[in-house]
């Protein structure tokens, strides 16, 4: 599952809400939160435990295992109208070990209208049964079953099951990465909303199966699958595994029959059912379909075509060709998630469905890559209890870094591991725990930035200690002693330990079973003789442990050649010699990128500039460059470094520039006209066009209107949208005329643009506009016209006007689904202070979602 919950634009637009008492946070060059150095002198003081010191619940076990669920056959048919789903559910199972004389089937919420035992008597299920007078009880949660005898082991009992399930009507729960939890969801079910299609998905992660057919709803239970779907003839059906047929029955319904012939999680089952295009691809003989809504059948593949080259480069990494007979990718509206991996059949939200000129400026491969991996690492060998998560998502996460490296070099692949990085030292400041919590408290607590972005980072540390040939062949035996079963962390660790010859417990226990990273300050000097190397570790160690750490240090050498170190880190404060020839002309830390710490590192400053010269990896040439930004004195000592960077190979780097330049006198910056006219139109990065426009804006020069003209055209929706921006400031005698094609402009959606032209206005039209945008919006574009919206709304003089606004947004508030909208709605209502009631309207609107993670941030802007 790719969590998307609050999203980067939300977690980016509020500062941490810190509450961490000992030590206090510092922002540092980099980026990286660093302690002060009196943080050790107090730790043995006596104080209250932080807020974002590792909590500690019950203990959770992996499910005993008293049944083996062999094969479930489903025969479902959805009532829309009550949102509903008609079931009759048909399941094999045997003990596991011991004699069994009962059985509990997790069943949330049904009506249960007959339950019919048999023992079969024979290889053939079906047929050979003798009836078991069985006795069974429900409380709205589980099935209890109860044999007049005891089932022994490798005995087959066959259970029907008569049922109808009312996810609707459950409790609401849920958490900041999967919103909600009643397991089916019925998107417009009765055809009556203007902006969305009649959808039904399946969401079972983590306890959401149990809400629409009975099972044994335990991540280390595998059966194979068979399912009936019955439908209007006008609705196309999607579930694991291949289509086995397809029967036509009376009153224009259909009945798609689906079968899984491979074992997987009861999480894993899926059903999708809509009116959707699908388009065919393939990867040798596996079929691959995209399943996109009508108006996107043509950009389905701009979308995912990049899936084949995905599934071509993970097989062969991992040595084990994709395991599954076919692929399907669904995209469904009003997902409660980013993305989920079930078996062979992955959905997606609504915002990958974008257009052409939009998937310029972004594509979705870290999605994909993500929920692809995931056929392998989840699916194919899925953890055992929730407590191993890491075991699905820190690989699933991983898989993006490697999908960049591979697909668009290095410094892609080291750009979002920084990225990775940040979040999780993010999400640090409020909370540590070990990776792998057998003290969890609710399942659901398990997705957050520890098991993804900590965990992934974890991974390409634990890549670079052992090498690439070693770690990938770790995991080819990993994956093929395991597949079709169940793992725990220590079953990754014997793996690597068994192809490596090194014992890995060191390594396992202190960055998978402990919280926290380590913080360190590097310091190096050279004295005429030595290089002389200091790192101190100030971390709390009342908390955390003192870190064991292989860290990597590169030296260039007079001359250029170069020379690499490992410091064995072990203690508080370690101090290394190095005798050399001559001054180093560059010490480089981390050179792999792949120690997950925070740092503050210390050195000559001629050595930050020579960072920039030599440094090949461009994220270690923006961590010099942010460095020197930071500095007047190394500003003044750089010179004229900037003529150089604005022609980097990496774009991180030319954008660098780019900010550095907007930060100094306009006369400055047009000394830049002619380079920043040609990264205009010629950078090979949206992003980096883009800002070349902001640059131009202030300037005046004579093509500045056949410039911005080109612009408008270009093939990115954001460039153009700025380019726009740009000529209707400029009042170009034609801007009006361009502004109302834009309204009637299919290409592209340039609301975001508009939006700021009907914030300016104060007029009824324009308010209508903002609704009518902001109720079909996405996340993203809905984000940025509630802004808009709130601009519209501070100056709009009419105050029961006003008042509509405010009601406008509360009833958002409190209906919207994605967070991002209401994050944004409450903040815009919270800036609405004169409106009188506005205080309670706000708490309403807390306490609805009191359950979901988004509520602290709303508490924090209280």
């Amino acid at each position: 599952m790719r969590n998307y919950l609050i999203s980067l634009a939300l977690m980016l637009a509020l500062p941490a809400c810190v509450k961490k008492t000992n030590p206090t946070p510092q922002l540092a060059s980099g980026n990286a939160f660093i302690y002060p150095d009196d943080s050790l002198a107090e730790m043995f003081q006596e104080r209250p435990v932080p807020d974002w010191a590792p909590k500690v619940h019950s203990y959770k076990p992996s499910a005993e295992r008293s049944w083996d669920l062999i094969h479930t056959k489903l025969e479902i048919k959805p009532e829309w109208a009550v949102q509903q789903l008609k079931g009759k559910a048909a399941l094999i199972l045997e003990p596991y070990f011991y004699p069994q004389d009962s059985l509990h089937l997790d069943a949330r919420g049904f009506d249960i209208y007959s339950v019919k035992a048999y023992r079969s008597t024979g290889k053939n299920e079906r047929g050979t049964e003798q009836v078991l007078n069985a006795a069974y009880r429900y409380d709205g949660l589980k099935i209890h079953i109860g044999f007049p005898v005891a089932i022994r082991r490798k005995e087959r009992i066959l259970l029907d099951i008569d049922y109808l399930a009312k996810p609707t009507e459950l409790p609401k729960g849920g958490s900041v990465a999967i919103t909600d939890d009643q397991g089916m969801y019925f998107i417009n079910h009765d055809g009556k909303s203007l902006h969305l299609p009649q959808q039904i998905w399946t969401q079972g992660e983590t306890q959401g199966a149990r809400c629409w057919f009975p099972t044994i709803d335990e991540p280390n239970e595998k059966c194979t699958q068979e399912m009936h779907i019955t439908v209007e003839e006008r609705f196309k059906t999607l579930s694991n595994g291949v289509m086995s047929q397809s029967v036509k029955k009376e009153g224009g319904l259909r009945t798609d029959v689906w079968e899984m012939k491979q074992a997987h999680a009861p999480y894993l089952f899926m059903v999708a059912i809509g009116q959707y295009a699908v388009v065919p691809d393939k990867w040798g003989n596996v079929p691959l379909n995209y399943w996109v809504e009508p108006k996107y059948r043509n950009v389905a593949k701009k979308i995912f075509g990049r899936t084949p080259a995905m599934i071509e480069f993970f097989s062969k990494l991992l040595d084990y060709p994709y395991p599954w007979p076919k692929y399907d990718q669904v995209v469904v509206r009003n997902f409660v998630s980013g993305a989920m991996e079930n078996t062979s059949a992955s959905v997606f939200m609504e915002s990958l469905q974008s257009g052409p000129r939009e998937l310029v400026d972004r594509n979705w491969d870290d999605i994909i890559a993500h929920e692809l991996f995931h056929q392998w690492f989840g699916d194919l060998v899925t953890l055992e209890s929730w407590a191993n998560l890491p075991l699905n998502e820190s690989f699933a996460n991983y898989s993006e870094h490697l999908w960049n490296e591979h697909f668009l070099g290095k410094d892609e692949g080291d750009l979002i591991g920084f990225k990775e990085k940040q979040q999780y030292l993010s999400e640090s400041m409020r909370k540590n725990e070990p990776l792998i919590r057998y003290n969890h408290n609710k399942p659901d607590d398990m997705f957050d930035s520890h098991s993804y972005a900590k965990g992934g980072r974890i991974l390409h540390m634990l890549r670079y200690e052992l090498g690439d040939d070693a770690f990938f062949e770790g995991l080819r035996l990993y994956l093929k002693r395991h597949a079709y079963k169940n793992v725990e962390i220590h079953d990754l660790r014997l793996a690597l330990e068994e192809v490596s010859g090194r014992d890995l417990n060191w390594f396992f226990n202190q960055w998978f079973l402990r919280p926290g990273h380590p913080v360190l300050r590097l310091e190096s000097n050279y004295d005429g003789k030595d290089l002389t190397i200091v790192c101190e570790q100030n971390q709390d160690t009342s908390y955390f442990p003192v870190y064991q750490i292989n860290f990597p240090v590169e030296i260039r050498l007079p001359g250029g050649k170069t020379r690499r170190e490992i410091l064995k880190i072990n203690s508080i404060s370690d101090t290394f010699r190095f005798p050399m020839a001559g001054e180093p002309e560059m010490v480089l830390f981390d050179p792999d990128v792949s120690v997950l710490a925070e740092m503050e590192v210390s050195k000559p400053a001629k050595d930050w500039q020579n960072q920039y010269y030599f440094a090949g990896r461009g994220i270690h040439r923006a961590f010099a460059l942010q460095h020197i930004s930071d500095s007047s004195v190394l500003q003044t000592k750089a010179g004229n470094i900037w003529d150089k960077v604005i022609e980097d190979p990496f774009w991180v780097c030319r954008e660098f520039a780019m900010d550095y330049l907007k930060e100094q006198d306009s006369s400055k910056i047009a000394g830049y006209i002619p380079q920043l006219k040609k990264i205009a139109g010629n950078d090979p990065k949206p992003s980096t066009r883009k800002k070349a426009l902001e640059l131009l804006g202030a300037q005046k020069f004579s093509d500045k209107k056949q410039l911005l003209e080109k612009a408008a055209a270009d093939s990115s929706l954001a460039v153009s949208s700025e380019a726009y921006r740009q000529y209707f400031l400029e009042n170009y005698p034609d801007a009006d005329q361009k502004r109302k094609n834009l309204e009637i402009d299919t290409s592209a959606d340039y609301s975001g643009l508009l939006s700021e032209y009907y914030a300016g206005k104060n007029d009824r039209e324009s308010f209508e506009w903002f609704k009518k945008k902001i109720s079909a919006s996405g996340a993203s574009t809905g984000m940025e016209l509630i802004q808009s919206l709130g601009r519209f709304l501070d100056e709009v003089e009419n105050k029961p006007f006003r008042r509509e606004g405010f009601d406008f947004l509360y009833q958002l508030a409190l209906t919207e689904t994605k967070a991002e909208k209401i994050f944004f709605a409450y903040r815009v209502l919270k800036g609405m202070e004169d409106i009188e009631g506005g205080t309670e309207k706000r708490k309403a609107i807390r306490e609805k979602h009191r359950n979901d993670d988004i509520y602290e941030y709303l508490e924090y802007m209280e």
